[in-house]
């Protein structure tokens, strides 16, 4: 026979291509991510060109009974990010047409771009000569009839059930993606995070649910990615993504929860409600989901989480402070705390701004122009405010340790506080193991260790993480490890000037002094003149012997303290290792009423040897509660 049976593999549409095998579209040869949904319904329409395929043919193909999915919410999703993907629209269509009320329609030229021919077996039948006889047709026919069955069960579904059971039980991690703003507005980004944020803390609520961190589930913003690429690097077996649309005071909420290994569908919902019930929505979505999998919700205790603001206008500004709190630096710390006191003058009773005020007000210590004496006094004030107003406030347990820790240096109620926040259960971003530093100013290393390693396995993209794995295996002397755990960081956040810092200091340690001002420039310069990482170069220079270099250092640190507060701890330090006795000990005093946060920090530091042994150096030692 000459005829041939052809089996297309690519279909090929105006600039795209769509192989039916691997299940990637391509526009002119560039991969475009189609989520698995929406690749078998474009499947469903090119393989009927010019016809309808109608909702319901699609409900009875895709959506089977076990996926728990509201079908309308699931094909409207497939159908929008079908669109996205072909860069098509409902209103003006070059390639889906809609059908109100009954279908969809592919309407543009298609053709297979590749075929694999199946020729016919020769004339002279099976290559060994062997006559096909009544025993081979027999048992033919019996194969046959013992297939059909199961060719039946699984044009109804049943396999896709059980692939749904399956993908359900299996279900013991899940990462939060950032949900969609579909509000038109980029100015309402806030809005769409914070609800990306609070769903994520609501979510590791769920008993047995590994839930990885908002800090690396936010890296796959807007990502080309396919959800099973993305959930292999995250190594998780669940996504969540979603969208979020914001009119006025009303808000919708949709979440899809999306097995990752098959990128099918297994629970959607679309919620609807005013700004005052978005608290409530992301419990009732938690819990939900908690139930598509099989698994126990975990009320959270009464402001352990987010807020439970009656006041919309407060919760708003709250929202607004989160998101201003996230971009890391002094400007975002100043328009947070000013969005905070916009939320507790709407709502006094806010118990949770308080607390979210508190931490914004402590990252004064790290970064920007002011005194630890005029800033914390502040911070402690309002962490003290929310835990007065509600003892279950994590957030503010946590940052009261680190106000009692790095101002006061009261260890041991520090070391109750940090233990209080980490019974509460509640993960902060790259806080989560910020219990660490305590660990290993008391010497409890391995513990340090196991504490942000285990925080790293639930926030592997966060660059914090990596630093506190590093600044571990530091403390331990395991100076490789910290090495590579700060590249990793790095690798993930590449030119964070905290990352080129903490490996120049780790440098020192390993008396790598070149590598170590290599790395202490860039920080410097990447930071646009940190006056802390400024201080630790000059150590560097005057370690190395460039004394004039480590002398210009000091002569520009003491020029801008004469315009804002630079600490003296710095300084202390570089005059130590350039041998200076007296200046030296004039600066570490001058720091110690300062109350400079490095004393909280020493042991991440080189020690001071000049002035180790001076009866000032010691009585400042006794006085900061440290070990000589």
């Amino acid at each position: 026979m000459e005829a041939s049976t052809a089996i297309a593999r690519v279909l090929r549409f105006g600039v795209f291509e769509l192989d039916t095998q691997s299940g990637e579209l391509r526009r002119h040869g560039l991969k475009i991510r189609l989520p698995d949904q929406s690749f078998q319904i474009l499947l469903r329409l090119l393989d009927r060109p010019g016809e309808v395929v109608t909702r319901e043919e699609l409900r009875q193909r895709l959506w089977t009974s076990d996926t728990f999915v509201d079908f309308d919410v699931g094909v409207n999703s497939a159908i929008r990010k079908l669109r996205e993907a072909l860069d098509d629209s409902a209103e003006n269509p070059r390639f889906i047409e809609t059908l109100p009320r009954r279908g969809y329609r592919f309407i543009a030229p298609a053709q297979s771009a590749t075929t694999e021919e199946i020729p016919e077996p020769a004339a002279g039948g099976p290559t060994t000569g062997a006559r096909v006889g009544p025993r081979w047709i027999a048992g033919g026919l019996l194969l046959a009839v013992m297939i059909a069955p199961l060719v039946l069960l699984y044009e109804r579904g049943w396999w896709q059930r059980v692939r749904a059971g399956r993908a359900v039980e299996a279900i013991g991690s899940l990462a939060v993606l950032p949900f969609e703003n579909l509000t038109g507005d980029a100015a309402q980004d806030y809005f769409v995070d914070g609800i990306t944020g609070a769903l994520t803390t609501d979510l590791a609520q769920i008993d047995g649910l590994r839930v990885i961190s908002r800090t690396s589930a936010r890296q796959y913003k807007q990502s080309p990615k396919r959800l099973p690429a993305i959930a292999d690097e995250l190594k998780v077996d669940a996504v969540l993504e979603g969208s979020v649309l914001r009119s006025g005071q009303k808000v919708r909420v949709t979440a899809q929860l999306i097995h990752a290994i098959t990128d099918r569908h297994l629970w959607a919902r679309s919620y609807d409600g005013d700004l005052t019930d978005v608290p409530r929505l992301q419990q009732r979505i938690a819990r939900e989901i908690a139930a598509a999998i099989g698994r126990r919700f975990v009320p959270p205790t009464a402001g352990v989480h987010e807020p439970r603001a009656a006041n919309p206008e407060a919760y708003d500004a709250y929202l607004k402070g989160v998101f201003a709190m996230g971009r890391g630096s002094y400007e975002g710390f100043r328009s947070a705390v000013a969005y905070f006191e916009e939320a507790i003058a709407r709502q006094p009773d806010f118990a949770v701004a308080y607390g979210a005020m508190a931490q914004a007000q402590h990252q004064f210590l790290f970064t920007g122009p002011l005194s630890p004496r005029e800033t914390m006094p502040k911070a402690e004030a309002a962490a003290r405010k929310a835990l007065e107003l509600d003892d279950t406030v994590a957030q503010a347990h946590q940052t009261l340790a680190g106000i009692l820790q790095h101002f006061h240096w009261q260890w041991e109620a520090g070391d109750k506080e940090f233990e209080r926040a980490r019974e509460l259960r509640v993960a902060f971003g790259e806080n989560r193991s910020a219990g660490v530093p305590s660990l290993i100013r008391s010497g409890r290393i391995e513990e340090a260790i196991a504490a942000s390693e285990s925080a790293r396995n639930n926030d592997p993209l966060s660059f914090g993480a990596h630093m506190d794995v590093a600044t571990a295996y530091r403390a331990k002397g395991q100076f490789d490890k910290a090495v590579a755990g700060i590249r990793r960081g790095l690798e993930i956040a590449p030119g964070q000037p905290r990352g080129h810092f903490q490996l120049g200091v780790t440098f020192l340690f390993m008396d790598r002094l070149n590598e170590a001002i290599g790395e202490l420039e860039t920080a410097v310069k990447l930071s646009h003149c940190n006056l802390r990482f400024q201080a630790y170069l000059g150590y560097a220079y005057a370690t190395a012997g460039r004394r004039a270099d480590a002398r210009r250092i000091l002569k520009e640190l003491q020029s801008r303290a004469r315009e804002q507060y630079v600490s003296s701890f710095g300084m202390a330090l570089v005059h130590d290792a350039l041998g200076e006795k007296e200046p030296a000990l004039a600066a570490l005093e001058r720091a110690y009423e300062d109350r400079a946060v490095e004393f909280a920090q020493m042991y991440q530091y080189p020690p001071f040897t000049t002035i180790a042994s001076e009866p000032r150096f010691q009585a400042t030692m006794r006085q900061v509660g440290l070990p000589r």
